[in-house]
């Protein structure tokens, strides 16, 4: 297994593949951002699209798809892990985690935060990762 950034000039032969993973997350919140929006955030270098790839006899297969970009804070600098999508986290957490605190401590990053779900919790926790908050909303424009 293999975890890779995706360089922009590849975007367009990765995405056919990716985008299909990377929705299952993206959809989650359809009214704040599409794949559409990601893929030009990602072309414009606002994300960093990252893949786990997996060789099988044939050829290789995308596992999983996160995004990372870095978030300027007005004390601090972090590391974002925004969409995350794939399976078999508990086998690829392990070659991701090391690249990542890598990243963030090249460019100068205090922390990783990332969003996702709460069953994650018993996968993150092995690396230190505590939940900060929880995100609560009350949508009011269909009222």
């Amino acid at each position: 297994m293999k975890f890779l950034p995706v360089p922009t000039e590849k975007l367009d032969e990765i995405w056919k593949y990716a985008e299909p993973i990377i929705n299952r997350a993206v959809s989650i919140t359809p009214d704040r951002i599409s794949t559409d929006d990601v893929y030009k955030a990602i072309k414009e270098s606002g994300y960093i699209l990252w893949i786990v790839v997996e060789e099988t006899e044939k050829n290789l297969e995308i596992v999983a798809t996160l995004t990372t970009r870095l978030i300027e804070y007005p004390k601090t600098k972090a590391l974002a892990i925004d969409f995350v999508a794939g399976s078999r986290m508990k086998d690829w957490l392990p070659i991701v985690m090391p690249v990542l605190e890598n990243l963030g401590k090249v460019n100068k990053c205090t922390h990783i935060e990332g969003y996702g779900r709460t069953a994650w919790t018993k996968y993150l926790e092995k690396y230190d990762w505590k939940p900060r908050h929880i995100q609560y909303e009350k949508r009011i424009d269909n009222e």
